[in-house]
């Protein structure tokens, strides 16, 4: 494979074990994650108040000016800026999240930012972050989870700090790599192994046993990857929202081994008609989601379509879908990419127009980002 198509992690071979490792070196722990992703709704609240006077301090200092040049350069740091604070409060810091911040150390080499005037600037946002934690939680007289979270901030950007730096000093690598070569291909090969039978258990953690699907922890696990990826080759990726109508009365008259069974016949169906580069769930109850990856919007209603009919082909006690479907197809265009919250949100809605539509009338209802909800 090419050095370029390679993501910049595994061109300087930081792999998920090496992530957690600097991670418990910061003593950056479970409960730092957590801290940091249930406050990020503070932080959105005074977002553009924590840009703006961030801002204003970076362009007080002339060779941070000069760096960013005009005004529509700012505008783009603003926007890198916010999406980055956002990040820091998600609570997954994993090989997704640290491509990012290697990509963030390759920019800031290209503009020619140093590595003091980089270190000037993570503490002037660490300070905004801080003040931002004073003024809510002092006020409050909360002072524990003020320094909880103050440490938590401070380890997770002295974790940014590390992988920013490695894009600094990514040429060292390439000189010590000959070196390690002998080394390199032993601990290559048992981590392979490692892997290998990490994600045998991992597996067996992220099925949904009656249906044979992915669990919705595996769910949000696939989705985030395949929206990553597929806002890095500008590609489209559909998601489809099913819920069962009619189930709950089936459940209610039948008891609960004859729904049991209609959930399993649910999950052979969507088994029979996807591919295997698609990634069928059970998300929760009687709702499930699709994953396609590559495939349009109209593609993806194909599948529904295949969908409807093999199900329509077994004993399904009269339960219909009501389907959901979008894409990042106007993501594409625009360049504002969904995460994995909004793009989830997005298809329930549209589940829903089709669920109001069920209630009128029996049988099974597709609605699209493009199309009005459709009677199949």
């Amino acid at each position: 494979m090419h050095e370029l198509e390679k993501t910049l992690a595994e061109q300087l071979k930081i792999t998920p074990q090496e992530i957690e490792k600097r991670k418990k070196m910061l003593d950056f722990t479970a409960a730092d994650e957590e801290i940091l992703k249930e406050n990020k709704p503070l932080f959105v609240r005074y977002l553009d108040g924590m840009i703006k006077n961030f801002y204003d301090q970076q362009i007080s200092i002339p060779e941070i000016a000069r760096l960013i040049g005009d005004a529509e350069s700012m505008q783009r740091l603003k926007l890198a800026m916010s999406r980055y604070i956002i990040e820091l409060f998600d609570g997954k810091y994993d090989d997704i999240y640290v491509n990012r911040r290697l990509r963030i150390g390759k920019v800031h080499h290209r503009m020619g930012v140093s590595s003091t005037l980089y270190i000037t600037a993570m503490q002037m946002l660490r300070t905004a972050l801080n003040q931002t934690v004073d003024m809510t939680f002092f006020k409050q007289k909360d002072f524990m989870t003020a320094n909880l979270l103050k440490a938590a901030i401070s380890k997770i950007l002295m974790f940014d700090m590390q992988f920013v730096f490695d894009t600094y000093v990514s040429s060292l690598v390439d000189e010590a790599d000959a070196a390690k070569q002998e080394v390199s291909r032993y601990a290559s090969n048992l981590e392979a192994e490692v892997a290998k039978r990490t994600k045998q258990l991992e597996e067996l953690s992220l099925k949904d046993s009656l249906t044979g699907l992915s669990n919705q922890r595996a769910f949000y696990d696939h989705l985030r990857r395949e929206l990553s990826s597929a806002e890095r080759y500008q590609e489209s990726l559909s998601l489809c929202y099913l819920d069962l109508n009619g189930f709950k009365k089936l459940n209610d008259t039948q008891g609960h081994q004859s729904g049991d069974n209609l959930l399993a016949l649910v999950g052979k169906a969507m088994l029979a008609v996807t591919r295997d580069s698609d990634i069928a769930c059970r998300y929760g109850g009687d709702e499930f989601c699709i994953i396609l990856a590559k495939t349009n919007l109209d593609d993806a209603v194909i599948v529904v379509n295949r969908l409807i009919e093999k199900f329509k082909s077994y004993d399904n006690q009269g339960v219909s879908f009501s389907v959901g479907i979008t894409s990042t197809e106007r993501e594409i265009e625009s360049d504002k990419y969904h995460n994995s919250d909004s793009f989830v949100k997005q298809a329930d809605e549209l589940m829903y127009k089709s669920k109001a539509a069920s209630k009128k009338k029996q049988g099974y209802y597709i609605t699209t980002d493009k199309q009005k909800t459709k009677h199949i």
